[in-house]
């Protein structure tokens, strides 16, 4: 990918980064707020969610023991959409 880090994706990236780099940062209360979310947006952000695990499933890519077990269960839900997933088409 040629300019990664200009990319709007990338500072978003960043952005959220620090976000949850503060022991305050709450899981729940961010996914309580995907409801409020317009519908297609939602899609967009499962979209964005299931590329991130993509990722993280990757034998490729560097891990260690501090993210082996989201290694690990990302390989498994891939495995899982592998069998029975669905397509979800770019709008």
């Amino acid at each position: 990918m040629d300019n990664i880090k200009e990319s709007k994706e990338y500072k978003l990236a960043k952005e959220w980064e620090m976000a949850v780099n503060s022991f305050s940062f709450n899981p729940k209360r961010f996914a309580a707020a995907i409801p409020d979310m317009h519908p297609t947006l939602q899609q967009s952000l499962y979209r964005l969610f299931k590329e991130c695990i993509i990722v993280m499933a990757d034998e490729t890519r560097y891990y260690d023991d501090r993210n082996r077990a989201s290694h690990e269960e990302a390989k498994c839900l891939m495995e899982y959409l592998k069998t029975n997933g669905k397509h979800i088409p770019l709008k």
